[in-house]
């Protein structure tokens, strides 16, 4: 594989908010495989609510999903998406 270097403009509220876009796009980089990543933005630019769903679908604080929650986080999804 090859390594390019690339310019991009980002804009970003200050400099922490930057860093923070970078730092994600760096994760991104370093986690996902490429397809994975396409697949990815192809879906959130269709359906960019997809966002918010996922923000309020992730468990807080540490704590694990029960089945339960699984059943209505697919439930709201399909109407939400579906």
């Amino acid at each position: 594989m090859k390594t390019y270097n690339v310019e991009i403009t980002v804009q970003a509220a200050d400099e922490t908010e930057l860093a923070e876009k970078l730092q994600a796009f760096q994760d991104i980089q370093d986690n996902m495989q490429h397809e994975d990543l396409v697949t990815a933005v192809e879906i959130i630019i269709e359906n960019p609510g997809i966002i918010d769903f996922i923000k309020q679908a992730v468990p807080k604080d540490g704590k694990k999903l029960s089945w339960g929650d699984y059943l209505r986080i697919a439930k709201d999804a399909w109407v939400k998406f579906g």
